[in-house]
């Protein structure tokens, strides 16, 4: 059953294009308009309030860029899916431009458009879309929709293998009328208000409660939480987490805390001090998106990170880009040289892995070993990692 709040928008200076998106909507349920000025588009924006958005960015009049800073001018909530004849790398820098503007991205399609790949971008998209209220958020967190799920990290055993050595925590909102929301459908709503520390506060319990199960069961894993900059001001952050890690009995070397670039550069005094402390605890710190930011050399001559992990953005681009190769190549080296391990994020490729098989890459992470799965998939994962003849995605070669 389709809810009658799904509207869906088009803009596409080809009229064919508009009436074949139009047309596949409306068969999924959508009431669905579309135009191809500009100018009545961002009237539509306010006028129809668009659940879905999908827009067209090769256009004479004005360009998708330009229309996706309307979009966040307009503090349009709708999911936007982008489609142009455009390069990859055109389409993949567009996406993450709407997504630091605050827009909900719900991908790309390049020209011409496959039915199946319309349908199935459309039925993503309308599971993420819809205005999210700080009522809403408050309601999952208290009402426990907020489930933590896992995506394996590889590391490099001293034989030159591979095996499962940790994961990254990754919260997901199990919404009853939405389906499952990723963090970039609420985050942003997090950190504007006051619940980006309970959601926190929330994801870290969790882990750690589940990293105490999963040692019982000897099970040695090391899983890492992502810590928003809101915790990094609060100087008390340490003695909690090291209070939270002794509750549970879970050895401190188990957690590994992910800073962005642009989080730890919120207060880089404070910032400063309070890691200090926790690897003072024995209480690892990741680098993360590393190169997305400004400040990273100076961030790593200061702080005490031991992991530095490569953006999935360089990586993904490894199979089309010299440059991304040469990149990452250079973080891994740059790591190393700072007695720093390296992880790359967003292996999603045989040729991906190769690579940074090749280079000397301590840890991975992405789709080509699994997507983030719930604790008990982890432990079915690890096991058949372990006990079969499965590749599980990578080259049987690589398994440790």
């Amino acid at each position: 059953m389709v809810a009658a709040d799904d509207r869906l928008l088009i803009i596409d200076d080809e009229i064919e294009i508009r009436r074949f998106v139009a047309t596949v909507g409306q068969r999924l349920g959508f009431d669905v308009q579309e135009t191809g000025d500009p100018e009545e588009f961002r009237r539509k924006i306010g006028e129809y309030a668009p659940t879905v958005v999908v827009m067209d960015l090769n256009m004479p009049r004005a360009d998708g860029i330009e229309l996706l800073r309307v979009l966040a001018e307009e503090r349009c909530t709708a999911a936007v899916l982008l489609l142009s004849g455009a390069d990859a790398r055109v389409l993949n820098t567009a996406q993450r431009l709407g997504s630091t503007q605050g827009l909900q991205m719900a991908g790309a399609l390049q020209k011409p458009v496959l039915l199946n790949d319309l349908e199935t971008r459309l039925e993503r998209a309308r599971r993420t879309c819809g205005a999210i209220t700080r009522e809403d958020l408050r309601r999952a967190i208290d009402n426990g929709e907020m489930r933590v799920h896992y995506q394996p990290k590889l590391a490099r055993t001293p034989a030159g293998r591979w095996a499962i050595e940790g994961a990254e925590a990754l919260v997901r909102w199990f919404r009853p009328e939405r389906g499952v929301l990723a963090p970039a459908a609420f985050i942003r709503l997090a950190e504007e208000t006051d619940l980006i520390r309970p959601l926190t506060n929330h994801v870290m319990d969790e882990t750690v409660r589940q990293l105490a199960e999963w040692s019982q069961r000897g099970l040695s894993l090391s899983i890492a939480v992502n810590v928003c900059a809101d915790v990094l001001t609060d100087l008390k952050f340490p003695d909690s987490v090291s209070m939270l890690l002794k509750r549970y009995g879970v050895d401190h070397r188990r957690l590994i805390l992910e800073i962005t670039e642009t989080t730890a550069m919120k207060d880089p005094n404070t910032t400063m001090d309070i890691l200090a402390r926790l690897r003072l605890k024995e209480i690892d710190l990741a680098l993360d998106d590393f190169g997305t930011g400004f400040s990273s050399l100076q961030q790593l001559y200061y702080m005490p990170f031991s992991e530095l992990k490569i953006d999935s953005s360089f990586v993904r681009d490894i199979p089309s880009s010299d440059e991304a190769k040469t990149i990452v190549k250079a973080t891994v080296q740059l790591a190393h040289n700072l007695n720093m391990k390296a992880c790359a994020e967003g292996v999603e490729t045989a040729e991906c892995f190769k690579f940074i098989d090749e280079i000397g890459c301590d840890k991975l992470q992405g789709f080509l070993v699994s997507k983030p799965v719930p604790a008990e998939a982890l432990e079915e994962l690890i096991r058949r990692w372990q006990d079969s003849t499965e590749s599980l995605g990578l080259p049987a070669s690589a398994r440790g």
